[in-house]
């Protein structure tokens, strides 16, 4: 569910075969059914766009696709030689993909053939194949990203949350630890521009508060 606009849904038949279930909010709850051969799909959360996530034949990565389903044409296919680990629509035009390594954004505007833009690499804890990738955002002037992600110490009795700061002008980060962070806009001076500013819950590891 990536909007109040439409929800999407993968089903996997008991014969293997997967369906995805469109249904448009907007209009009277229409349901449309498709049989795709697709693990995941994600509509676009203002226009009538699908992005769906399949595994490579023969290799380990995934490749993403996505069709307008209105014109039935096809706006862009890319092959991951890596696990798609996380995905998300970032905007209309833009979906940004976390790998088991990378975080990438791809820009998916009609007309355009651009490949997916390597932003950074995951690090730190959350560079761990154990680590659980629960959310990835970035500030309105895109100069700032937060991968955030989960990860327990004990078998699952503490949850510690792991955040990566990234800044795209600097490529730089800084790791934070918390479960959940946003960005947003303040205007500290009358005469100014807006300024962007991070809020995130934070609780270190070994505290319970």
């Amino acid at each position: 569910m990536e909007s109040d606009k439409y929800i999407c849904v993968a089903d996997q038949g008991a014969d293997g075969s997967t369906t995805v279930v469109m249904i448009d909010l907007e209009n009277n709850n229409n349901i449309t059914r498709k049989p795709m051969k697709a693990e995941g799909a994600l509509m676009n959360p203002v226009e009538n766009v699908i992005a769906l996530k399949g595994k490579n034949e023969g290799t380990a990565g995934h490749f993403l696709q996505i069709f307008n389903l209105d014109t039935k044409a096809k706006l862009g296919m890319h092959q991951f030689t890596e696990q798609v680990i996380f995905w998300r629509w970032l905007n209309e035009n833009k979906i940004a993909v976390v790998t088991e390594r990378m975080v990438y954004h791809w820009d998916v505007t009609p007309g355009t053939s651009n490949s997916p833009e390597k932003i950074f690499d995951r690090a730190n804890k959350l560079a761990e194949a154990s680590t659980q990738i629960i959310n990835y955002s970035v500030s309105n002037d895109n100069k700032w990203c937060l991968l955030t992600g989960l990860t327990t110490p004990d078998g699952g009795r503490t949850i510690d949350g792991q955040m990566q700061l990234y800044n795209t002008e600097l490529k730089a980060t800084q790791a934070l630890e918390g479960h959940a962070g946003a960005f947003g806009e303040v205007q500290l001076a009358d005469d100014g521009p807006p300024s962007c500013i991070l809020s995130f819950s934070e609780r270190k590891s070994g505290t319970t508060s």
